[in-house]
């Protein structure tokens, strides 16, 4: 068990454990105008769950391929105060298959993205971890169809794999909006990209986060505790 501080995410079944990513992910994503939200690859639910938190008034799908994360999502949602339950749509499939009527104000999407590393003899674990399963450029596709002119598309990408994704981004008529850069201490260079894209161009609104001071272990900056106050408990 995970213990946010309005919510408790279980994450026993799912072989990918809540983890720093889709946490970051689920607090730097805009979604203060966005009534239909889609979360897709939603493990054990918790990006989705902080989609509902930030807005109290949106609708929320949560897509997820793997048997046993849907136990986990499914489990964390019916555990969730009623008037959140309520505006979330758990949907057990994979994204080729899933074909909403609607369009989405905001996409969102931690992606696996090991797709250079050896594949993980678990099954599940490697669905989780590996691009085999799903590329950041399945999510254009579908992006490209589903969401809203105004809408946007958020990420989460290993730092290399982020370039590469800006540069792919202009052939699905997608375009970068906003972007962060995360070290994980001042000493090291960027690990992971945050990006938002949309379908009109604009001005690129670049940021930069470091996660830990360096100092110690799990000592946070308060450049991060601010960003994850509403949800962290110790922060």
């Amino acid at each position: 068990m995970f213990k946010y501080k309005q919510f408790t995410i279980r994450d026993e079944h799912t072989a990918m454990k809540v983890g720093t990513d889709g946490t970051l992910l689920g607090c730097w994503v805009d979604v203060h105008d966005a009534m239909n939200i889609l979360d897709i690859g939603a493990g054990t639910g918790v990006i989705g769950i902080m989609c509902a938190q930030k807005n109290l008034g949106c609708s929320i799908t949560s897509l997820e391929i793997d048997d046993q994360a849907i136990i986990d999502a499914q489990f964390n949602i019916d555990n969730l105060p009623s008037s959140w339950r309520n505006r979330m749509h758990l949907i057990h499939d994979s994204l080729e298959n899933f074909a909403p009527k609607i369009k989405f104000d905001v996409i969102v999407s931690n992606p696996p993205f090991f797709e250079k590393s050896q594949e993980n003899i678990d099954v599940s674990k490697a669905k989780a971890r590996h691009t085999s399963s799903l590329h950041y450029t399945q999510i254009f596709d579908f992006a490209a169809k589903h969401l809203s002119d105004t809408g946007s598309l958020s990420l989460i990408l290993p730092f290399e794999n982020g370039q590469e994704a800006i540069d792919v981004c202009r052939k699905y008529n997608l375009h970068v909006q906003r972007l962060c850069e995360v070290k994980p201490v001042p000493q090291k260079p960027p690990h992971r990209l945050l990006l938002s894209f949309g379908k009109k161009e604009s001005e690129v609104e670049k940021t930069f986060l470091t996660i830990e001071t360096g100092v110690k272990r799990h000592e946070y900056t308060a450049d991060y505790k601010s960003l994850g106050k509403e949800f962290y408990l110790y922060f």
